[in-house]
């Protein structure tokens, strides 16, 4: 996972018993679907509205590559004895059926997904040494080369050019790649 799991509790005392069991189906999901990017658990007790009975409710959001998968579930006043491990198994359970069922329609292929294509202007042009400055449109000022360049010619970069690129992080910040002039 690329950030560590949240595991919050509401309206309730966390036993270690239930964090362990959290934490060990979590690790289970990350050892069968190596994509997973994060993942979010929500556990609620009894609010303190409710004058009888007991309601339980848990919400787990797995963050993939394109899209988040999101399952609930819930005991309430009418079960006859709301078990949190039994509720716990269920949402993951069924999240991993719905990671299974993405993955075999994908063929169990890993699908690459790009940066989002961003706009800006050129506001910087160093033509001799080959490299500039965009500001995009929310206003951050991006750094390219001319290897970073995919139509066009280098030569016919003027300052104030709309462009569309990439943005990627490399060692000394982000840099704009494909970047193309907009028709």
């Amino acid at each position: 996972m690329d950030s560590p799991a949240n595991i919050t509790f509401r309206h309730m005392e966390p036993t270690q018993a239930v964090r362990d069991d959290i934490e060990s189906r979590i690790a289970d999901l990350e050892k069968f679907h190596h994509h997973v990017v994060s993942c979010n658990v929500v556990v609620s007790g009894p609010s303190q509205k409710h004058e009888t009975g007991q309601e339980f409710h848990v919400q787990l959001t797995v963050q993939i590559p394109g899209q988040n998968i999101t399952v609930s579930d819930k005991l309430g006043r009418s079960e006859a004895t709301p078990d949190l491990s039994l509720l716990i198994h269920k949402v993951f359970e069924t999240a991993d059926r719905q990671l299974r069922e993405r993955t075999r329609l994908m063929g169990g292929r890993e699908v690459k997904h790009h940066a989002e294509v961003l706009h800006g202007t050129i506001n910087r042009l160093f033509e001799g040494e080959g490299y500039g400055f965009i500001t995009s449109e929310n206003g951050d000022e991006v750094y390219f080369e001319m290897d970073n360049l995919t139509n066009g010619d280098w030569k016919k970069l003027r300052v104030d050019m709309k462009v569309k690129f990439r943005e990627g992080i490399g060692d000394k910040g982000p840099y704009a790649m494909n970047v193309s002039v907009s028709s």
